[in-house]
């Protein structure tokens, strides 16, 4: 099925030129006769592709082969068609038609907050072209015919809508997606199609054979774009609020073509084709440059757009890495710190005993693990809540006591403590700050400490340190409570090292 759906729309654009190219060989009406066919297959094949792919926006591709057999209509104009008169009402019907569909299919690739943006983009095609084309193309013609009221109105009547569906088509190649091969089709025929408008407006002549093969061939590339799967989806691009490399491209060239052109006009016999003295006069060169000069300030008024989304979009950058940052060292807070006390948990405590360790001998500080005796009877008598505020208030005072060192809670009614020297003295401060009471609850509360003291110079690892420090915090409970003992280096007879002195 995919196969086929390729060889479809291929297939049909294909054969379709093949066969234009033979009805311009054939002699008139004959002509005029194969041309309405295939152009009408055009419109058929729009209808077949909205039956076989049911679009998301059927809107586009009924305003599409409506204009399509519009076109069709205007090739039976003639002595045996239905005359002049019809042959502009059915060419204004069908330029109204696709233009319309443009509109309609710019408005579905596009997000409501970027609508602005590409208004500004569309605004600019539509200036950048008229300043390039005016000295060549719309100035002399409006000149010919600007004491024929009728023609005159007639030529800015297509003009306009031809300016306004190029601009669509230049919003669609910026804001649709590029991959999509219905949407590359209907761009490529708007652009071949206005390229055969231009080129006939300038020749002052009938159109010729070039000129009905592009306009037939940007016919039947609409078709071939409803025969393709893709023509189902109004799938939007890149964002239009960023300079990628076909909007830069787009503003260079918008920015070059009045220049250009001008330069182009200034050359003996490109003065659009036309006499000088229908070329010449101070429209010829005021109203482009004007439109020049207004491509020039809504490139910039865009530059400008892209310059304050690009700083939006730092600062919004700049506090979410600074947010970020936040949250990092929330995370490692929380990581290496008590939610209770803020004092820091065991995390901290083994990271902050693995560097000690690793410093040389004489450099490594003292290790002091301290438990609270008779905290299970305050939780048991009056409450977790009383007891969590003893907790919250003994880690601050032990905190203040060692503000050089580190003060963790191991859990419970444990802490540690790392100081670089003076371990006794600390030890004696903790066990006083420990045993002073506090009025929770409305209750006085009171408790006391302890300790166990280790020199770091003695042991080799993290591990070896609690463990021995815990054998000396278990001495000093086993030698009443409310004092310190100092882990000896010395070693009891089943292996154990001993825990001297008292507080």
């Amino acid at each position: 099925m995919r196969r086929l759906d390729d060889w479809l729309w291929s297939g049909f654009l294909l054969g379709g030129v093949a066969l234009t190219l033979g009805a311009l060989l054939l002699p008139q009406p004959g002509a005029e006769w194969a041309l309405t066919g295939v152009e009408s297959c055009a419109g058929l094949a729009v209808l077949a592709g909205l039956r076989r792919y049911r679009p998301e926006n059927p809107l586009f591709w009924k305003l599409l082969a409506a204009g399509l057999f519009f076109f069709a209509l205007t090739h039976l104009a003639g002595p045996r068609g239905p005359g002049p008169l019809v042959d502009q009402l059915a060419l204004g019907t069908a330029f109204l038609l696709v233009t319309a569909a443009m509109v309609v299919r710019v408005r579905s690739c596009s997000l409501p907050v970027n609508l602005r943006a590409n208004l500004l983009d569309g605004a600019m095609v539509v200036l950048g072209v008229m300043a390039g084309a005016w000295p060549m193309v719309i100035g002399p013609v409006l000149a010919e015919r600007w004491h024929h009221p009728t023609p005159a109105a007639v030529f800015g009547f297509y003009t306009i809508l031809t300016l306004l569906r190029l601009a669509a088509a230049a919003v669609l190649l910026l804001a649709g997606n590029p991959r999509n091969r219905a949407h590359q089709l209907i761009v490529a025929s708007t652009f071949l199609l206005f390229a055969a408008d231009a080129g006939y407006a300038a020749s002052d002549r009938p159109p010729t054979v070039w000129h009905i093969l592009a306009w037939m061939t940007g016919h039947l590339m609409i078709g071939a774009a409803a025969l393709h799967p893709s023509m189902a989806r109004a799938e939007r691009g890149g964002d239009p609020e960023t300079l990628s490399r076909t909007r830069l491209g787009l503003f260079a060239v918008l920015t070059a073509f009045y220049p250009l052109m001008t330069g182009l006009n200034a050359l003996p016999g490109l003065a659009g084709g036309r006499p000088p003295a229908v070329a010449d006069g101070l429209h010829m060169f005021v109203l482009p440059m004007l439109l020049g000069v207004g491509v020039s300030v809504l490139l910039v008024l865009r530059m400008g757009m892209l310059g304050n989304l690009a700083q939006r979009r730092a600062r919004a950058l700049d506090a979410a890495l600074r947010e970020q940052e936040a949250l990092r060292a929330e995370l490692e807070h929380r990581a290496t710190h008590d939610p209770l006390t803020g004092l820091g948990n065991r995390a901290a405590l083994t990271e902050a005993l693995t560097t000690a360790v690793g410093r040389p001998v004489g450099d490594r500080g003292w290790l002091l693990l301290l438990d609270l005796d008779g905290f299970k009877e305050v939780n048991d008598t009056l409450g977790h809540p009383v007891g969590d505020e003893l907790l919250v208030a003994l880690g601050d005072e032990f905190r203040r006591i060692t503000a050089d060192g580190l003060v963790a809670r191991l859990g419970g009614d444990e802490f540690a403590v790392l100081v670089p020297g003076d371990a006794v003295g600390t030890a004696d401060r903790l066990l006083r700050a420990a045993a002073v009471e506090h009025l929770l609850g409305g209750a006085v509360v009171r408790v006391s400490a302890s300790i166990g003291v280790l020199d770091l110079d003695d042991v080799h690892s993290c591990a070896e340190a609690l463990r021995d420090a815990d054998v000396a915090l278990y001495a000093a409970k086993a030698a009443g409570r409310g004092c310190h003992r100092v882990h000896a280096p010395e070693t009891d007879r089943r292996g154990n090292r001993a825990a001297t002195g008292v507080g």
